[in-house]
């Protein structure tokens, strides 16, 4: 068997690494199924295999926020020794990503700042508007606008002045659209969201474009709109690759809740039978509380088992760290006693919904907790109950 150069290999990983920041996911595919076959004839070569583990954990994250393709537990890497800048950055890097999508928000704080000081030895622009879109979408869920704005506008200079990177424009403009949606400036947003709903059109991506029709559908929410933020939804849902993603579950479940919102209760019922039947062959535990909260809500008679129902779904979006979930569907159900007459109940859904917006993020330790005293965020990845898509 003839032995192949880690240099070789290196070369090929980097061709990898470009193909996966620019969210080109049939060549990261093809390169992927290549580079399992490269690696069983390679040298032996310790930093070539970290470097191809970690892309190949940033390569399943994009899988996830490109196709919507469920993310398995991953494997915990070994920190590098100190040998080489970009693989010492791209561990931290991916370590962050990771703990933000486990909803580990302090780690993944803490871990971005390790790997912001890293950054400083790669001179590469695109991996600094690479970064700041990453971080940028972290402050975004998290509600810190401003903080957002600034770093996504330099991922967003970046970007333009590079042939290539349209999806990662798009993704960009709409982590802006999202902050200004946070701030109430809802035309400001859609004007984002429909540049990055030109470029998904123009590049023929039919699912890049139903994730961001199922992201406008949340500002049209937001601002009131229920005929609009529908019609995006059903727009969104109209792919197949679509239907059989894990994203799924977010735009039917904010379909049925805006459709409920308007009392269009016959066609909800339809959703929620079709949400059922899916669910016979894939569990999705958040998804499956919130729409057992949303049924007994709005069609179970009697009072209390309607509210001990909905404190029990809520409990396990709690335990499952969808703090904002819990939180809005709190809100939601006050709402909701409240015009049945029902005070009382009302009363304790507002109160349970006014908890949860202080204590979101679980600190670790108290030296964290000391070190982030200024970044005390409330949890926004799922805002309104309406997913953002991770198109970042």
């Amino acid at each position: 068997m003839t032995i192949i150069s880690a240099e070789q290999v290196g070369n090929r990983l980097n061709d990898w690494r470009i193909a996966i920041r620019k969210h080109d996911v049939q060549s990261a595919k093809e390169m992927y199924t290549e580079l399992k076959e490269l690696l069983q004839e390679m040298e032996e070569n310790q930093e070539v295999l970290t470097y191809y583990s970690l892309l190949e954990g940033k390569y399943k994250l994009i899988l996830y926020e490109r196709r919507g393709k469920k993310l398995n537990e991953q494997t915990e890497l070994d920190c590098p020794s100190k040998t080489n800048d970009l693989i010492e950055y791209y561990f931290y890097l991916y370590k962050a990503l990771y703990a933000s999508y486990k909803r580990d928000y302090a780690s993944a704080i803490g871990l971005f700042k390790i790997a912001e000081k890293k950054l400083q030895n790669i001179p590469d622009e695109i991996e600094v508007a690479e970064f700041h879109t990453k971080i940028a979408n972290l402050y975004m869920l998290l509600r810190q606008s401003l903080i957002s704005l600034h770093y996504i506008q330099n991922a967003i200079d970046i970007f333009k002045s590079h042939e290539g990177y349209e999806r990662r424009l798009a993704a960009a403009f709409v982590i802006s659209a999202a902050n200004f949606m946070d701030i109430g400036d809802f035309k400001r947003a859609e004007g984002y969201y429909k540049e990055a709903l030109h470029i998904a059109n123009s590049l023929n991506d039919h699912f890049l474009t139903s994730q961001l029709y199922h992201n406008i559908s949340i500002l049209y929410a937001e601002a009131g709109e229920s005929k609009k933020c529908i019609d995006a939804l059903e727009k969104a849902l109209s792919d197949d690759d679509y239907l059989s993603s894990c994203y799924f579950p977010h735009s039917m479940f904010m379909l049925i809740k805006e459709l409920l919102s308007i009392d269009e209760r016959t066609q909800a019922l339809y959703y929620f039978e079709l949400v059922k039947q899916k669910h016979a062959t894939e569990k999705n535990p958040i998804y499956t509380a919130k729409m057992n909260l949303l049924y007994h809500l709005y069609f179970t008679e009697d009072m209390v088992k309607k509210a001990q129902t909905c404190f029990d779904e809520i409990s396990i979006l709690k335990e499952l760290k969808d703090a904002e979930g819990a939180r809005e569907l709190s809100a939601l159900a006050a709402r909701h006693f409240e015009e049945l007459g029902a005070i009382h109940q009302a009363y304790l859904f507002l109160k349970e919904a006014y908890h949860m917006e202080h204590p979101i993020i679980d600190w670790r330790n108290s030296d964290e907790k000391n070190e982030f005293t200024d970044f005390h965020f409330s949890h926004r990845c799922f805002r309104t109950n309406s997913v953002f898509q991770y198109i970042k």
